[in-house]
């Protein structure tokens, strides 16, 4: 119950929810593998997998949720190259051209003919909902697939009255800022990744991997006007990311210290060690956003 990616939302009012009704509003919406003319499915699968018997996992006042999705893989190229034998072989029997919309119902049904045949994907997704704090967090890069997940989240509850943690921030003018001044929010320290870009149309960018920040080569970047659109930084020695102008945070890693605390639980007892993982990490993750947020200001206050 690492999460590696964090796309991260907040409640927009108080929430709480019993193990009962959350477990009751899951079950509508539960996994089910592609049929033969199905391109992909979503839905709801075991919190902890096989090690567990619940669609959603409660502790700590935070509910661990895992969402799956299986697609056939139909590789464009493939479809194209029939598609193209098909108009070919009508023009030249036919002596007419193939107009544009049957050139789509040909796509189509070759589509469909080689969807039963089709090899599946799956993918698994995860999230979790601090009901103390107000978090919705998802283990994803993509903003689009997180979305995915709150949508399904939403059918199965009915509501989910959230928005983007960090969507009211202008995350440039921070990033830009703490780098500027090599100063961040108390706990927070800059690491040595970074990326910076032009202010102009050009979009031209800097790529800073395993840098010295503090050095004269990026002051001048900064003092050309160039801005910082990702930050590495590291919490409290626990916890190392990137975070992204958009409000996302990438390449999360723990320390072996945080990872060694329960190094001590037996791999046979698994289900104990997951949970004490979910624990483990979900505590530390919304200690680090709660930190974040208050560095960052409150958003009525930055009006």
């Amino acid at each position: 119950m690492w999460f590696s990616n964090l796309i991260c939302y907040r409640f927009k009012q108080d929430v709480s929810y019993t193990q009962e009704d959350f477990e009751k509003a899951l079950e509508q919406d539960l996994f089910r593998p592609c049929g033969s003319q199905d391109l992909s499915t979503f839905g709801w699968s075991k919190a902890f997998g096989k090690h567990g018997d619940t669609f959603s996992h409660f502790s700590q006042k935070s509910i661990l949720v895992c969402a799956k999705r299986e697609e056939k893989v139909l590789p464009a190229s493939v479809i194209n190259d029939m598609v193209a034998e098909k108009i070919e072989l009508i023009e030249a029997e036919e002596n007419r051209p193939v107009k544009k919309k049957e050139k789509d119902e040909l796509k189509e049904n070759i589509l469909h003919s080689l969807l039963p045949q089709a090899f599946k994907k799956s993918s698994l997704q995860f999230a979790f909902i601090d009901q103390e704090n107000g978090w919705v967090v998802v283990n994803s890069g993509s903003f689009n697939k997180a979305e995915e997940l709150l949508a399904l989240l939403r059918k199965s509850l009915g509501t989910l009255p959230v928005v983007p943690a960090f969507a009211n921030y202008d995350l440039d003018v921070f990033l830009t800022d703490w780098l500027t001044n090599f100063s961040t929010p108390e706990g927070f320290a800059i690491g040595s990744d970074a990326e910076l870009e032009e202010a102009d149309d050009s979009g031209a960018q800097v790529k800073l991997k395993g840098h010295d920040l503090a050095c004269d080569e990026v002051k001048s970047h900064l003092e050309s006007g160039k801005r910082v659109t990702k930050l590495a930084l590291d919490w409290q020695e626990r916890l190392k990311f990137m975070l992204q102008n958009d409000g996302s945070i990438k390449r999360l890693s723990y320390s072996e210290t945080l990872k060694e605390e329960n190094a001590d639980i037996p791999k046979e007892d698994m289900l104990v060690k997951l949970d004490a993982d979910f624990i483990l990490a979900s505590e530390e993750i919304k200690l680090m956003l709660e930190e974040l947020t208050a560095g960052l200001g409150d958003i009525e206050d930055l009006a």
